[in-house]
């Protein structure tokens, strides 16, 4: 279990979208939070705004691609707070791109900040949670790291990647006072593919911009995983309904003849 009154979070990817959501569910339990984001004025301003409203909140910039990076946040957490009971590795890049385009450095983007990121993260504060003998590692993932979608190869690809990464993660702290869990997210209005197209050079397709658009809200979506982590979920289901839908239809292709499973996707209709 989670110290939420009084204890410490840390989120990266946290100037806005699930990241900022989450840290408001953490602070509405009494946390202290440590939000981390790419050195921007999103990052200041999150900052700011939740500062004002009387939260107990710091920024510090990480780039999670680098483990330095994180180890410096995790000694910042510290050294303000004292503690770290919660690490929310959030982080993270989007593509919508069909594989046969994609490219060398596509690739290492995503799975630099996608998977690198949560494994950066998880070495950067895992040593210090098992010797405090307490504390819990989150990562994001997607429903797209369950099933996989057209257009979404690498994407996908890094999300499998993490989800897992955290079930052998937990399977490994079984018998430790330290806890881990996978969110999951289905489509949620986080403007993830218009922030990354900074970084991809890619402009996401608008049925994929209107798809996302009609999404869950992030804050929603951040209090449902602050609040599975509390009831000691390691699976953190947005759209728990559509989640158990499409992955129940895979297995069962998978069982009775062999065929892949194909998710009808409409652009047009919030799934």
């Amino acid at each position: 279990m989670v110290d939420f009154d009084g204890g410490v979070a840390v989120i990266t990817g946290s100037a806005g979208g699930i990241g900022l959501g989450m840290a408001r569910a953490c602070l509405t339990r009494g946390m202290r939070v440590l939000l981390s984001d790419l050195a921007d004025h999103r990052l200041d301003a999150a900052v700011v705004a939740l500062s004002g409203q009387g939260a107990s909140v710091i920024g510090h910039a990480a780039d999670v691609r680098c483990r330095s990076q994180l180890e410096a946040l995790r000694d910042r957490a510290m050294s303000e707070f004292g503690r770290i009971d919660l690490l929310c590795n959030n982080a993270g890049v989007g593509l919508t791109k069909p594989l046969v385009e994609c490219t060398a450095a596509d690739w290492d983007l995503l799975l630099d900040v996608n998977v690198k990121g949560v494994a950066n993260g998880i070495a950067a504060f895992l040593p210090a949670m098992l010797e405090a003998d307490r504390g819990h590692l989150n990562a994001t993932a997607s429903l797209s790291g369950l099933v996989s979608d057209p257009h979404l190869g690498i994407y996908s690809a890094t999300k499998f990647a993490v989800v897992g990464m955290m079930g052998a993660l937990a399977r490994e702290l079984t018998d430790t006072s330290v806890s881990a869990s996978v969110l999951c997210p289905g489509p949620v209005d986080t403007g993830l593919l218009d922030s990354s197209a900074v970084h991809t050079g890619e402009a996401a397709s608008a049925g994929a911009r209107e798809y996302l658009s009609a999404g869950m809200a992030p804050e929603e979506v951040g209090e449902l995983a602050i609040a599975g982590i509390a009831d000691g979920r390691h699976w953190l289901f947005s759209h728990a309904a559509l989640t158990r839908r499409i992955v129940e239809n895979q297995v069962a292709s998978m069982f009775d003849d062999g065929t892949l499973y194909v998710d009808p996707i409409d652009w047009t209709e919030q799934r």
